[in-house]
């Protein structure tokens, strides 16, 4: 998945649409709002540095719960919008607006008790925003300041995406009565080779899902995030066809490992209102939603079959925003680690499908003949079953008219 790398990346960001799909996504925004409102006592007279500051909404939260500042910075042409927002909401004498990167600006003070950020992307890390916040935290963040959000998991789970394939697959075979099977299989080959932004019904989902990886952001180094793999065996809850693994996160907003300001002799110490923004299939979709990444070839699996995977999330060499995603099961090791192992060649400018024998060829090849062998069988079915409801129906008809037989849960008791 592609994001622009340095003046193009936070050019998108100066663009007022991405703010308003962000602050229209209310699980997002209101986890944001009902932690920093329910726990204003760790705001109190607090300094607070907001990383990647947006339109300000979170440094608006954190003044409101009565920080005594609240540094919001931003590097897009969107901080010139963001000081006209605090002015609008009088709040200039408790939100400063400094534009320009994190690693590039300086605070008027050596120290904050609090970091806020909005930093999470597709499937949590896509656009690499986290190495900034860990580059303010070791720069700017107290010895017991805190981190908002505190801690983030990131799961992944075999998925069913049948009603996608025939959605945006089919589709080509028949455009207004013309053959555009040409565009099928770039579509297919495109499906193949980046991941897909999707919203997951939660039947869709072949097994539990599986933690990648957990993440403290008062501990996680930028060299933890440079690559992140696992490996896991998931079994099936459901018998159909895995095409593809979904991966998505949670935040947490307030850990046990958050500390509490000391409180006065006699008074009762105030507990921390823990809030968690989740963008699993299960709860109210995000604008994350769910990053969908398919496999070569469809997997038939049976409930309680184990099917084994390995995930690789790399950040890219020449533009560490991007991530490379790997998904192979254990099945296709053998054969990727023989491909590996011959000379990349270009294939770019290969027919589709192509026998000539290159390892991405012959991916592209077998996941299309997967996909005509399950058309295929889903079109003898539904001819087998449009063939037994003719066959019911010209027996009820011969009933009806010889008055005989009574039709019982629509089999015919004769």
């Amino acid at each position: 998945m592609a994001a622009g790398e340095g003046s193009d990346y936070f050019k998108s960001y100066g663009d007022l649409s991405v703010h308003t799909l962000m602050l229209k996504d209310k699980p997002r925004t209101l986890a944001y709002k009902e932690f920093i409102e329910k726990n204003q006592f760790l705001f109190r007279d607090k300094v607070v540095l907001d990383v990647g500051a947006g339109s300000g909404i979170l440094s608006l939260f954190s003044a409101s719960a009565g920080a005594s500042m609240v540094y919001a910075v931003e590097a897009s042409n969107m901080a010139d919008l963001c000081s006209q927002i605090i002015q609008c909401n009088k709040m200039e004498d408790k939100i400063k607006v400094i534009k320009g990167r994190i690693e590039e600006v300086e605070l008027p003070v050596e120290k904050v008790d609090i970091i806020v950020s909005e930093w999470m992307g597709f499937y949590l890390l896509h656009e690499s925003m986290l190495d900034s916040v860990i580059f303010a935290r070791d720069k700017w963040l107290s010895d017991s300041g805190i981190m908002i959000p505190s801690h983030a998991t990131l799961y992944l789970t075999p998925v069913n995406m049948s009603k996608y394939v025939t959605e945006n697959f089919r589709f080509w075979e028949n455009v207004y009565g013309y053959d555009f099977s040409p565009l099928q299989t770039v579509s297919m080959t495109s499906t193949l080779q980046q991941p897909v932004i999707e919203s997951i019904d939660p039947k869709q989902c072949m097994s539990d899902p599986e933690i990648v990886k957990e993440f403290d952001l008062l501990t996680t180094k930028v060299e933890d995030l440079k690559t992140v793999q696992n490996t896991f065996t998931f079994k099936m809850t459901k018998s159909g066809l895995v095409h593809a693994f979904a991966a998505w996160f949670d935040v947490y907003f307030g850990a046990p490992t958050v500390s509490i300001p000391p409180s006065s002799p006699g008074k009762d110490i105030p507990r921390v209102h823990l809030v968690t923004l989740s963008t699993s299939p299960m709860v109210e979709v995000t604008h994350w939603k769910q990053t969908v990444v398919f496999i070569p070839v469809s997997a038939a699996v049976d409930e309680e079959d184990s099917l084994s995977c390995k995930l690789e999330l790399s950040q890219d060499a020449t533009n560490p925003r991007l991530y490379n995603i790997s998904i192979e099961t254990m099945e296709d090791q053998s054969e990727s680690e023989e491909s590996d192992s011959e000379e990349e060649e270009d294939v770019s400018d290969h027919p589709i499908p192509c026998d000539c024998g290159a390892g991405k060829c012959r991916l592209i090849a077998a996941l299309m003949q997967k996909y005509d062998e399950e058309q295929t069988a889903l079109e003898l079915e539904a001819e087998e079953m449009e063939a037994c409801a003719a066959t019911e129906a010209a027996r009820n008809m011969d009933l009806v008219e010889n008055g005989g037989g009574q039709q019982v849960n629509g089999c015919l008791d004769e």
